[in-house]
C-alpha cells in the first residue's frame, strides 16, 4: 500500500521537531550565569546537536541547530548531514533549512534560503484533509505514559530532572480499496533543567508532542492520554533527550535511535523579523504527495 506509507512518511517529516509552551522570559529569577536574570523582553536561545541512526541504514544523520523563541513562535536554523537527518520536505537528506513554528507548534513553516522558497503546513490539517478525500484511519492500542525517575545529571551547570516517556498506537489505514496496519511506538528519556525559567523544547518529537499535534483531532482517546501525560511533565527546558522509536508496517520493522543534547543556553534580544517569511520568498506545494487521492498534495497555506 504505497500511498498510505508515502502519506505517513511525509506526515512524519512534517511533524514539528519542537514544541512551544512559553518562550518569553518571565520576571527575573536567581539562575546560573549561563541563563541568568533575564528581563521580560529577553528570549531563550540555544545551540543543540542531534544524532539519528536507523537500523539497516549505514550512515548516521547529524543535525546541528540553533533555536530561539519569542512569544508563541520558535525559529530553528538547522544544518543537516546524512539520510537520518532529513527533517525538511523542501530538499534532500542534507543541507540547511530553517523552521518557524507557531500556534503552539501546530503550524510549521520551512524556509529554503538557497532557492528562496517556503512551505507552510499544518500536519493535523493535512491528515484531516486526507480523511475527507477518502483515506480512512482507525486507531487502537493508544498509549501515553510518563515516569518521574528523579534527579538527573548536571548539564551545562544546570541541575536536571529525569523523565521517561512512552507512547504508542496502532493505525489501520484504508485507501484506494486497500488496508494497511501500522504500529508505532517509542520510549524517550528527557532531562529538564530545574533552574531555567523559560520553555524552549527542540526535542518535542521525542516526547510524542508531534504525534499529539498530528493525530489528536483524529483520535480523542489518544488526545486525552497525551494531554494527561504532557501535564505531568515539567514546564521547563530539556537539555538532553534520547529516544528509540519503532514503526511496523507490511511485515517490516524500522527502528530509529535519536540522541539529542543542548550545547549552550543564553538569553538574547531576538529580531522579530526572524519569525517572518522574507518578502522575496516564493511559496511551494508539498513534494511527495502529488497524485495522492483527492489532491492531498495541498498542505501549503499562505503567509499571514
Amino acid at each position: 500500500m504505497r500511498f498510505a506509507l508515502r502519506f505517513l512518511s511525509v506526515a512524519f517529516v512534517l511533524a514539528p521537531l519542537s514544541h512551544i509552551n512559553a518562550q518569553t522570559a518571565p520576571a527575573p529569577v536567581a539562575v546560573p550565569a549561563l541563563a541568568a536574570a533575564p528581563t521580560a523582553a529577553k528570549n531563550l536561545a540555544m545551540e543543540f546537536r542531534t544524532m539519528v541512526t536507523t537500523e539497516g541504514m549505514p550512515d548516521t544523520g547529524i543535525i546541528q541547530g540553533h533555536a530561539v523563541g519569542s512569544a508563541d513562535k520558535l525559529r530553528m536554523d538547522l544544518t543537516m548531514k546524512g539520510p537520518g537527518a532529513q527533517v525538511s520536505p523542501l530538499g534532500g537528506s542534507g543541507g540547511e533549512v530553517s523552521m518557524i513554528l507557531s500556534d503552539s507548534g501546530k503550524t510549521v513553516t520551512y524556509l529554503d534560503s538557497r532557492a528562496s522558497h517556503y512551505l507552510r503546513v499544518r500536519p493535523a490539517d493535512m491528515l484531516a484533509q486526507a480523511q475527507r478525500s477518502g483515506v480512512k484511519m482507525g486507531f487502537s492500542g493508544t498509549e501515553a505514559k510518563v515516569d518521574n525517575l528523579g534527579a538527573g545529571p548536571t548539564i551545562l551547570g544546570h541541575p536536571t530532572s529525569h523523565y521517561r516517556i512512552g507512547t504508542g498506537m496502532t493505525m489501520t489505514i484504508n485507501a484506494m480499496g486497500q488496508e494497511q496496519v501500522v504500529k508505532i511506538s517509542s520510549t524517550s528519556d528527557y532531562y529538564f533543567a530545574n533552574d531555567i525559567k523559560g520553555v524552549v523544547n527542540p526535542f518535542a518529537s521525542l516526547s510524542g508532542g508531534d504525534m499529539a499535534a498530528m493525530f489528536g483531532s483524529s483520535s480523542k482517546e489518544f488526545a486525552d492520554k497525551m494531554k494527561a501525560m504532557q501535564e505531568k511533565l515539567p514546564k521547563g527546558t530539556p537539555l538532553r533527550a534520547s529516544s528509540t522509536s519503532t514503526m511496523i508496517a507490511q511485515g517490516q520493522t524500522r527502528t530509529t535511535n535519536t540522541q539529542a543534547e543542548v550545547t549552550s543556553v543564553q538569553w538574547v534580544d531576538a529580531n522579530p523579523k526572524l519569525f517572518e517569511i522574507p518578502s522575496t520568498y516564493t511559496a511551494v506545494t508539498l513534494p511527495g504527495m502529488a497524485g495522492a487521492q483527492g489532491g492531498a498534495q495541498g498542505g501549503a497555506i499562505p503567509p499571514r
